[in-house]
């Protein structure tokens, strides 16, 4: 169990994460499907595209201080600050080879591709259920709760996989990015950090999300490695590896199953 932050909120926002608001996630759900990329990481609305006009009336426009939200999320963060401990399932995805990528491209052109990385991670992410957690360097950090995705560990993976497949990471064919993705469901306390109104953010901490990035640092081009936590709680029949590896900071070699898209 993970150590309670107390900020008052704990009950409250456990209902919400857990689903307590269906027409937050019907929202969600409309928003996803409108074109189109950049998006607010929460209630994924689009901030470009034919609709913009009358979503910024609507008071969805990127925040001024921090343009990954909309000024309607960041409003909700920064009025109802808090978190709670839920279970979801953390999916993190890496760039293969950044190096020699760096090496070959330049910075411009590592730039470019890094971007358009993104790009398709948050398409793919947000029409998912996923809540972005953050871009860092070469890397896409996502949490699936039950708020957004009920099934979330299947959510997951099928995210995962769709990440291989925007990438062009599909079998013996040349990725434009080669990447891995890891999976893991579990606890985490999904909370508000920052203060006063100038930027608050949403995130999960735990060691079931440092799992989760240990299974993306082994995960070569082209696979999601999954956790048999998430392989059992997706309950899918997606042909799989199963394997031994060995994680960073796990004092024995555990078990896992390999996915790879088709």
């Amino acid at each position: 169990m993970i150590d309670q932050i107390h900020t008052g909120n704990d009950e409250r926002w456990r209902t919400y994460l857990m689903g307590g608001d269906p027409a937050a996630r019907a929202r969600r759900a409309v928003w996803s499907k409108l074109p189109r990329s950049p998006r607010c990481q929460l209630c994924a609305v689009p901030f470009s595209g034919p609709f913009v006009p009358l979503l910024r009336l609507l008071g969805r426009k990127p925040f001024a201080k921090n343009p990954r939200y909309c000024d309607f999320c960041e409003g909700q963060l920064i009025r109802g600050k808090g978190g709670a401990e839920i279970e979801l399932t953390a999916l993190f995805a890496d760039v293969r080879g950044s190096v020699p990528l760096a090496e070959q491209l330049g910075p411009t052109g590592t730039h470019r591709v890094i971007d358009r990385f993104y790009s398709a991670g948050v398409d793919v992410l947000c029409s998912s259920g996923a809540m972005i957690d953050r871009f860092m360097g070469d890397q896409i950090v996502g949490y699936f709760v039950p708020l957004y995705a009920p099934a979330h560990a299947r959510s997951a993976i099928d995210a995962g996989l769709g990440l291989l497949r925007a990438t062009g990471n599909i079998g013996a064919e040349k990725p434009w990015v080669p990447i891995g993705v890891g999976v893991h469901t579990g606890e985490a306390y999904v909370w508000t950090v920052g203060r006063g109104s100038g930027l608050v953010e949403l995130t999960a901490i735990g060691e079931d999300v440092n799992v989760a990035a240990r299974l993306a640092s082994v995960a070569q081009a082209g696979e999601v490695v999954c956790s048999e936590d998430a392989y059992a709680a997706a309950a899918v029949d997606y042909p799989a590896e199963r394997r031994e590896v060995v994680l960073k900071g796990v004092s024995a070699p555990i078990f896992v199953r390999i996915i790879r898209a088709n």
